[in-house]
């Protein structure tokens, strides 16, 4: 039998990433079904004189009744909830990776991936957007500009308005960038050529994934209801692909860990309206409680929900990690290093695939202890 998952954001802003009151975008899913949703949705409307006659979760975080409200559909759900957080600065960030340095050395990303260069990069752009303010602003906004426009207008001079002002860091990716404009545009090229581009920045779609991914490591088959989206709507292809799959496929690109990559669908996602679709109600209401926590809110109910929230929202989340970026930590030292040579190598017209591998082995050894680095030489 399949198992209905309802799925509903907050915090959506399209390829706005750089909104200035909307930080965060949650993607909610709660798996139930349509009678226990009507129940619990209307029992909450009418116990706490709920107007509207329609959970909203923007409006119930807001007002004390409302959070109880809130406060008892993640005590009644509690196991049976997975969201998806971002910060979207920092989502932004991770997404000038993913079209200025992955389409440079494509051929041979997992190289890059299994060291966490995209983690670095990400976190170290975005460490430079919150302490470098207006200079650090600029770069990011020319990005998001280039990305809505996907014409590549501009590419050999970009991230020079504010030059100036850049670190060390930006020095080395704007130039990367200019150097390597022609690989950028390719990529940029074949964005444009389809409705998908239109929301390349839209956190939606990856949301999504990784929720019905993981999902399906519960439940042998899904039914996914969704509210209306537009960036749903653009991209069903891959979505289709998984209706009535079996095969459960586990990728360790990214971090070394397994990660589910693939789900067994009922059918085609569905769409609905929140107003006569219950779960949808739910999931709308624990996204806008997610954004509300991760927000820095703080209150009796807030507290309350953290604990519950934290264990659930590591589907797929986008958010930044320190970590990643302390020079005293060899992975970080590694990617530095790296980001050094890509650099160089840009500057220099050298190839950046060619022996990519070896290099990456031979900066790994150098910051290895003497012993380590004999026993694999």
């Amino acid at each position: 039998m399949s198992q209905k998952i309802y799925f509903d954001e907050s915090g959506f802003t399209g390829n706005n990433l750089l909104h200035p009151s909307q930080n965060y975008f949650a993607y909610a899913s709660v798996a139930s079904d349509d009678d226990e949703a009507k129940a619990i949705v209307e029992r909450l409307i009418k116990k706490y004189n709920i107007q509207s006659g329609e959970l909203k979760g923007a409006n119930l975080v807001k007002f004390a009744k409302g959070r109880k409200a809130i406060s008892e559909i993640l005590e009644a759900f509690e196991g049976r909830i997975k969201i998806s957080i971002s910060d979207k600065k920092f989502a932004l960030a991770g997404k000038v990776h993913e079209y200025i340095f992955e389409p440079c050395y494509s051929d041979v990303n997992s190289l890059f991936y299994r060291i966490g260069f995209h983690r670095f990069i990400a976190n170290i752009l975005y460490t430079e957007f919150m302490a470098r303010g207006a200079g650090a602003e600029e770069l990011f906004a020319e990005f998001e500009s280039l990305m809505r426009e996907l014409d590549g207008k501009g590419l050999q001079t970009i991230f020079s308005s504010s030059d100036a002002s850049h670190s060390e860091t930006l020095r080395m990716i704007r130039e990367f960038a200019q150097k390597r404009h022609s690989d950028i545009q390719k990529e940029l090229d074949s964005l444009a050529d389809g409705e998908t581009g239109k929301w390349v920045l839209d956190l939606t779609d990856s949301a999504l994934f990784t929720l019905l991914a993981n999902w399906g490591t519960q439940y042998e088959q899904l039914t996914a209801i969704c509210d209306h989206s537009k960036p749903l709507l653009a991209n069903q292809e891959m979505y289709n692909g998984m209706i009535c799959n079996t095969k459960k496929v586990f990728s360790r690109l990214v971090d070394g860990q397994e990660h589910p990559v693939t789900f067994n669908l009922s059918g085609p996602i569905e769409f609905a309206d929140s107003r006569t679709t219950h779960g949808i109600q739910l999931a709308d209401t624990i996204a806008a409680a997610a954004v509300f926590v991760f927000s820095g809110k703080v209150d009796e109910s807030t507290e309350h929900w953290r604990s519950i929230i934290a264990c659930q929202a590591h589907y797929g989340s986008v958010i930044p990690d320190m970590e990643e970026v302390k020079l005293e930590n060899t992975r970080s030292k590694l990617n530095a290093l790296v980001l050094h040579q890509l650099h160089d190598r840009a500057m220099r017209g050298v190839d950046l695939i060619e022996g990519a591998r070896e290099m990456i082995i031979d900066l790994t050894l150098s910051l290895s202890p003497p012993t380590y680095r004999m026993n694999h030489r």
